[in-house]
């Protein structure tokens, strides 16, 4: 690494990490604050840690604006000190001088993305690591499965039926089952219906532990009852196959699929913004930093949103829903270098 490229990078680093730190400290603090009230009616229960556990997703929310904020702040430096000039003449390209910002913005998108998929997935599990009473169903065309809530492993007062090409039907009721192995189950103190094609009953069971192979696992039923950030981009893509296996299309999954590797790429392709101050090299005041850093993150992060949320209600298509953002600052990049051609 030459001395122009680990100047920029170290540079960013320095602000990357010191806008972080006070950005999360801030958004800890709010969300806290935002708390206040339910722990002193005693509606809830003040758990520090479960504050920190977000943290790390804080910061994957906040990144695009501290990667912006970064980026401009060493570009506003170099300007004010005419360190930019004298890297024009001596012959330095623009270009070459951006495409260190890109390494820096590239830099920031895989930290954001292992973050996002590694870290904050196991910290947000211990936050829900608890007893869910919400209920848990799927439905399809094959099979139906309906849970009253799950404790830990265990699925509570079961019902399951599925569905044969020949009409025939076969339907559990259990008060606990568990998923102990990908397709196998255990259904514990229940009854078995077998129907034939007319409905007529054909076979009735009851039993106290019963080994059963459905083509569901727990990590398919409960991915919509649990918060979806629990989830790595690797376990969606799982789900998502297996599903697919069912013959099934969950929009929704195959968005939330994309916004895990989309999202934490914002912090690359926002960079691609900066290339026109960095053409035109005039003087950017504090104040213009900030502001522009601020209002142009956060459009950036209203049209994110917007997309992913057109995408996700399936009102266009996932991938479109989760890159359309990047390709539109990437287009308007190679715009102006043709604009300054």
């Amino acid at each position: 690494m030459n001395k122009k490229v680990s100047y920029i990078f170290i540079n960013f680093l320095k602000f990357f990490i010191i806008i972080s730190v006070l950005f999360v400290v801030l958004f800890l603090v709010i969300q806290i604050l935002d708390d206040l009230a339910n722990f002193l009616k005693g509606e809830k229960v003040f758990v520090f840690r479960n504050y920190l556990y977000t943290c790390p997703l804080l910061f994957v929310q906040i990144s695009p604006i501290i990667t912006i904020l970064s980026s401009m702040l060493i570009l506003s430096e170099m300007i004010k000190n005419y360190e930019l000039k004298v890297l024009f003449i001596s012959g330095m390209k623009p270009v070459y001088i951006f495409s260190i910002f890109l390494l820096c913005g590239f830099f920031a998108s895989i930290l954001t993305f292992s973050i996002k998929n590694f870290v904050s997935p196991v910290l947000i599990k211990k936050i829900n690591d608890q007893i869910s009473n919400m209920p848990v169903v799927f439905t399809s065309a094959n099979y139906f499965f309906y849970s009253e809530k799950v404790d830990g492993k265990n699925f509570i007062n079961v019902e399951f039926s599925e569905y044969f090409e020949d009409k025939k039907v076969r339907t559990f009721k259990a008060e606990i089952a568990q998923n102990y192995r990908d397709t196998e189950w255990i259904f514990k103190n229940g009854v078995l219906w077998e129907f034939d094609f007319k409905k007529d009953l054909i076979n009735k069971e009851k039993f106290d532990v019963k080994n059963v192979n459905i083509p569901l696992s727990s990590d398919m039923l409960s991915v919509s009852d649990v918060n979806i950030e629990s989830y790595s981009f690797f376990q969606l893509f799982r789900i998502i196959k297996k599903m697919e296996k069912l013959k099934l299309k969950p929009v929704s999954l195959i968005s939330y699929y994309h916004e895990k590797i989309s999202y934490p790429f914002l912090n690359f392709f926002i960079i691609f913004v900066i290339y026109t101050f960095l053409k035109k090299s005039y003087k950017i005041s504090n104040i213009y930093v900030f502001s522009f850093s601020f209002l142009f993150s956060f459009f950036i992060y209203f049209l994110y949103i917007l997309t992913f949320t057109l995408s996700k209600n399936a009102k266009i298509p996932p991938f479109i829903g989760g890159w359309i953002i990047q390709f539109t600052l990437l287009t308007h990049f190679f715009l102006q270098i043709k604009k300054f051609e």
